[in-house]
């Protein structure tokens, strides 16, 4: 459901790109956005905890079994605009 999500999206953004410009090399630029911007905003998990440094791909990792705090669940843009650095477990 995420990817036929982000698909549409990308459908959507790729179709405005062609209509405004006219031009079909743009295609390859708003593809390139389209990648930039699933990855960036993909949903993470972070602890809130005062010693937690890293973001996960699932909520399940052993990473955050320490957590003494809730696990939250953000965008990857979020976590890295936090200071939050890839859990080297599930990355």
């Amino acid at each position: 459901m995420k990817t036929l999500a982000i698909g549409l999206v990308g459908l959507i953004l790729l179709s405005f790109t062609f209509l405004s410009t006219g031009k079909t090399n743009h295609l390859t630029n708003a593809q390139n956005s389209i990648n930039q911007f699933s990855k960036k905003d993909a949903t993470v998990y972070i602890c809130n905890g005062p010693k937690s440094y890293a973001y996960h791909s699932h909520a399940r990792c052993s990473g955050l079994n320490n957590c003494s705090t809730q696990i939250y669940a953000i965008y990857q843009s979020e976590a890295l605009n936090r200071g939050r650095s890839a859990c080297q477990k599930c990355y």
